[in-house]
């Protein structure tokens, strides 16, 4: 995903769309579907057999059929293809088989040049995640390019233009912060939409000139990061929340009206630490719009 110069000019070419035809992934098509004919992209359309949970023999007891699950996902391709296609969408279909399906789309996805993935997610927790897995998650955790994620509580894409009015960029500050910003504040640009860059505090100092001293503090490093030429167009405030960080940031993009976060950290930050109750795991499964994870 280049972002051109000081400017800050946003170029998607190339989107990958990870899909089990799922209805939680029917969301992340629709907006997988305004990016590409927003910025022209070609959309690759992927779907995995999972080798994982399939079977080579009629006479197996356990697993499913191969050639059920490949005919299955052909069929799906092509009906989807069909119908990205009659609404002008540039778009290729790609059918992997692989016992990693995350790492069949990390590596597609590399070998596209991909500039965006976007995957939606059932957000399971427990044992059935334990059982199913999540190819989502595995795509966040390895992606070298940011990941689109479309959680189950996500409200769907308007269906004629992409619209974010109001982007929450949120960050650990713990590397690569001011090119992860670059991103938040390319894809507001080119909504001219409100940003929000937000940081928050794991608690209080001990007391409250110190507590004033850090939000000070990280609202100047929030404000380095916006290019003078972003002000005019987007009216990017800083704020620095205090207390649970999955929390806070739900609260916040709920209250000024959210409809993409941007999460930027460091791949082996506590936010990632475990997934499915870490930050962002957290955050993926109450956003009620997409969240853009950049690592």
């Amino acid at each position: 995903m280049p972002v051109i110069g000081d400017e800050i000019g946003l170029s998607i070419d190339r989107v990958v769309l990870a899909t089990d035809f799922s209805p939680a992934s029917e969301g992340a098509t629709d907006y997988a579907k305004v990016i590409a004919k927003r910025f022209s992209s070609i959309l690759t359309v992927a779907n995995v057999v999972d080798l994982s949970v399939a079977t080579r023999s009629e006479k197996a007891v356990v697993g499913l059929p191969i050639d059920d699950l490949h005919r299955t996902s052909g069929e799906n391709l092509e009906r989807l293809l069909n119908e990205l296609t009659v609404e002008g969408v540039r778009v290729v279909a790609q059918s992997l088989e692989a016992h990693n399906p995350a790492a069949a789309i990390v590596g597609l996805s590399e070998q596209a040049h991909a500039d965006l993935i976007v995957t939606g997610t059932h957000s399971r927790r427990g044992l059935s995640k334990a059982i199913l897995g999540s190819c989502s998650e595995g795509i966040i955790r390895h992606a070298n390019r940011p990941v689109m994620t479309v959680g189950p509580k996500c409200k769907r894409a308007p269906k004629d233009r992409l619209l974010f009015s109001t982007i929450l960029f949120a960050t650990d500050f713990h590397s690569d912060t001011r090119e992860k910003a670059a991103v938040a504040l390319a894809f507001a640009r080119d909504s001219i939409a409100k940003i929000y860059l937000c940081h928050v505090l794991n608690g209080p100092g001990e007391d409250i000139s110190e507590t004033l001293g850090l939000q000070l503090k990280f609202e100047s490093e929030l404000q380095k990061l916006v290019p003078q030429s972003v002000y005019d167009c987007c009216s990017p405030e800083s704020v620095v929340e205090i207390g649970e960080a999955a929390p806070r940031l739900l609260e916040l993009a709920k209250k000024v009206g959210a409809n993409l976060i941007v999460l930027g950290a460091k791949r082996k930050s506590s936010w990632f630490a475990d997934l499915n109750e870490g930050v962002v795991g957290q955050v993926l499964r109450e956003a009620e719009c997409p969240v853009m994870t950049i690592t």
